[in-house]
């Protein structure tokens, strides 16, 4: 199937892909495809998965140190490649349809809808999520079965000559088009180019459904379609067509479409009353009619059409407990998922699952709960809480530590103790009509409703920016100092952990220890340390700074009275900044004394770099540099061995490649922000600040607002009551108009003093009601925005955040 050679046992059953050594796999029946990208070798984790069992493995070449060890490999040229034609020929086993969507947006929207009108008629298998590039279609193609009746698959494209790729793995027979629009035109000449090239995915299909607009796409559509002879399902509200939209009518739970299909009028109503919604549930009605499917069906479910929730959500949970959400949609794959994303993040917690009926799978009721408890005994889930008729129908195929079950999410409710949960990892995978989001407020620890929302994907977005700079050779330490820099502690840390950054860094032992109770085993420096908790770092096994004379004494005393062997620690040099660090001039004491020390092994020698984001101050940084580089010169000519040496900030690691050495330290640039506009290309902010409208009220011309009665004005104003203040990190100072909140888009002044927990702000002119979101920092504004208003810089902005504010972890 991939041109490749196999070297070791060919006779190995293979039951699962993998092409990621984080996640949990069984190690029998595994193949893991060692996938060459940008900031990551598959090849460098073979090791790793052969000593947890995974003995089979897909390979560009096999790692030397490797060779004697028992293992199976398929040797070819280029992995993904090989992975393509796997899901290649794997299609070519089925003949039933096979429906590719693709277009600027809506496209896991329409192919999730589809999905909803089709599978009480059909067994429908489609892409997990929005898996619809290079390497997530032919995951998906994998997973095709006998049993299935109809396919989904989405297709996304970046640049030329990548649909041709996708088609040839998906070969869709339909194809859906949902629109055109600027997303990722970057790669394309123009319009035109990115059009032809995303129609290629529907090059032999035999029908393609689409709007017809009297626009380039339909003419584009119209001159493909005629040209092969594709059968065209068009649907339009302004011109003839398959389906000829007559009527869409707004009510209070959403719109009611009338349509003409085939001579026979149609009434739909679907749950929403947005352009993008109704546009994109009208693609999925045209399908359903195209595949002529029961219209009473299709009625019934586009009346019942649940809005996708895009990202897995974390919470803070009552007693000590993280809350993992997702109610995305229920089948298997989707259970999958998030216990894989909950393991990624809480691998060594006890957990349980909060696990309601499945409503859709193409499997037996029996295979698949037996399937489901197979998965849960994979990831050691200690608990399962079952809710509804027919997971406790078949309750007896379950066989964790706990377990119970309810018929519905009320007799749950009921029977809810608040002290049957303590220090967990709590999963909450519900089917929407069983309403879980109740059973998520039961749960939530009780804060109120200001958060601060944490977009994991864009962290890591921004750490493979960062590794790309830094090359495959330079380690990375994070600073998870200050809260990790107001993002939340242990969660931001589990990230980091596993997405194998090398170290990381915190202010004071105590940050550190913290992390060792929550199971992160990554080396740590402690940047602040002294004499009162080098016990505890000792036993912690953290590692610290040492930055003076009376330091480097007292910590080699501490070493030798515990009778530790090659305690680990970092030597801090004064290069310029003149804040902590040995000077150059006492380079000779320095290395007497670690001679004198053999129980202390210094792991890394490193300095600060005071204006490297500052381009008038280059020659200074480069004296920086060339100060360091003297220290670990003579370093490791008295004393024999090579530490890590380290300077570069994230300004440094952008600006001086030449200061990269053995490890870069990302700070505040990981969580997307810098000190220069320009050097924010390719990172992007990973936290927004969000509150919510508690009142509105009329102030009549002439009258104050808040402590003061500040903020006159000479006309009559709408003033919305916002739930936040200073107690929850909001600046005073924005007080009185200088900062301003994000309402519909729109900026609402801030009238008046700013209090411990709620402030006012100017919405005359914006359309908006009591409970409606309000964003304080995000995109718009900027936390960068906000620090220049402040005269201050974005670390202060955003470590002024309180703990009493929630933190939501995130992630598409």
């Amino acid at each position: 199937m991939v041109g490749g050679r196999v070297i070791g046992n060919a006779h190995v059953i293979i039951e699962q892909v993998l092409i990621d050594s984080r996640k949990k796999a069984s190690a029998l029946g595994t193949l893991f495809c060692a996938i060459k990208g940008e900031q990551h070798d598959g090849h460098n984790y073979i090791e790793t998965l052969l000593n947890s069992g995974v003995n089979s493995f897909m390979v560009e070449h096999i790692p030397s140190h490797l060779e004697d060890r028992d293992a199976n490999y398929i040797l070819v040229e280029n992995v993904l490649q090989a992975i393509q034609r796997f899901a290649k020929n794997h299609r070519e086993q089925f003949s039933f349809p096979i429906v590719g969507i693709t277009g600027s947006n809506g496209k896991t929207i329409v192919k999730e809808w589809c999905y909803q009108l089709l599978y009480p008629q059909l067994n429908v298998a489609r892409n997990p999520r929005s898996y619809n590039s290079q390497i997530g279609v032919p995951i998906s193609v994998l997973d095709l079965r006998d049993s299935h009746e109809i396919g989904l698959f989405e297709a996304g494209i970046s640049q030329v000559g990548e649909m041709v790729k996708l088609q040839k793995i998906i070969q869709p027979t339909m194809g859906i088009f949902t629109n055109i629009g600027d997303a990722h035109s970057a790669g394309f000449l123009n319009e035109t180019e990115k059009i032809y090239q995303k129609l290629s995915l529907f090059e032999k299909c035999k029908s393609l459904v689409f709007r017809r607009e009297e626009n380039l796409l339909t003419d584009i559509i119209d001159r493909f379609t005629n040209e092969r002879n594709i059968v065209v399902y068009d649907w339009s509200d302004t011109s003839p067509a398959f389906l000829q939209v007559q009527k869409i009518q707004e009510n209070v739970n959403g719109s009611t479409i009338t349509a003409l299909c085939r001579g026979h009028k149609i009434t739909v109503r679907v749950p929403f009353s947005d352009d993008a919604s109704v546009e994109n549930s009208l693609h999925a009605l045209t399908l359903a009619l195209a595949l002529d499917l029961r219209v009473d069906s299709i009625t019934t479910q586009m009346a019942n059409l649940q809005p996708i929730e895009m990202r897995l959500n974390q919470k803070a949970g009552i007693r000590n407990c993280s809350i993992i959400s997702d109610f995305y949609n229920s089948d298997y794959k989707s259970i999958e998922i998030v216990l894989d994303w909950a393991e990624q993040r809480h691998a060594k917690k006890k957990k349980t699952i909060v696990l309601s009926d499945l409503e859709q799978s193409s499997l037996s009721d029996r295979d698949l709960y037996t399937s489901i408890n197979q998965l849960l005994k994979k990831f050691q889930y200690h608990r399962l809480i079952g809710i509804g008729p027919k997971i406790s129908e078949y309750r007896f195929l379950f066989d964790l530590g706990q377990q119970s079950f309810y018929p519905s999410s009320e007799h749950f409710i009921q029977d809810f103790k608040p002290t049957n949960f303590n220090d967990e990892v709590i999963v909450l995978k519900g089917a929407r009509s069983f309403a879980f989001e109740r059973i998520e407020r039961l749960l939530q620890q009780k804060v109120h409703n200001t958060v601060l929302e944490v977009n994991l994907n864009a962290l890591q977005n921004n750490l493979n920016h960062f590794r790309s700079l830094a090359g495959k050779e330079t380690k990375i330490m994070v600073m998870a100092k200050a809260f990790s820099y107001g993002s939340g502690g242990d969660e931001i840390a589990h990230f980091l952990q596993f997405n194998k950054v090398d170290y990381l860094g915190v202010a004071y032992a105590d940050e550190g220890v913290a992390l060792r109770k929550k199971g992160i085993h990554l080396p740590i420096m402690v940047m602040n340390s002294d004499e009162d908790s080098y016990d505890v770092m000792l036993d912690h096994n953290l590692e610290p700074e040492l930055y003076s004379f009376r330091s480097l004494r007292l910590f080699t005393e501490r070493v030798k009275q515990k009778a530790v062997k090659q305690a680990r620690a970092h030597l801090e040099v004064n290069t310029g900044m003149n804040r902590l660090g040995f000077d150059l001039a006492e380079m000779d004491e320095v290395f007497a004394l670690l001679k004198s020390s053999p129980d202390l092994y210094i792991q890394s020698i490193f300095s600060h770099f005071a204006v490297a984001e500052d381009e008038k101050q280059d020659e200074f940084t480069q004296h920086q540099i060339d100060q360091l580089n003297a220290f670990y010169l003579g370093f490791v000519q008295h004393l024999g061995y090579r530490p890590l040496k380290h300077i570069a900030n994230s300004s440094g690691a952008m600006r001086f490649k030449q200061a990269h050495f053995d490890m870069i330290r990302l700070g505040i640039g990981l969580y997307g922000f810098e000190a220069l506009v320009n050097q924010r290309k390719g990172i992007e902010p990973i936290s927004t600040l969000k509150s919510f409208i508690s009142q509105i009220r009329t102030v009549k011309s002439g009258q104050g607002v808040s402590y003061g009665l500040g903020g006159k004005s000479t006309r009559e104003r709408k003033i919305a009551v916002v739930a936040i203040g200073y107690a929850d990190g909001l600046d005073r100072r924005l007080s009185d108009g200088v900062g301003f909140f994000l309402i519909h888009g729109k900026e609402a002044p801030i009238v008046g003093k700013i209090c411990m927990d709620m402030t006012m702000c100017d919405i005359t002119e914006i359309d908006c009601a009591e409970g409606d979101e309000v964003i304080v920092f995000g995109k718009n504004p900027s936390i960068t925005e906000i620090a220049k208003r402040l005269n201050t810089i974005p670390y202060e902005v955003l470590t002024s955040v309180s703990e009493r504010v929630k933190r939501i972890y995130s992630e598409e």
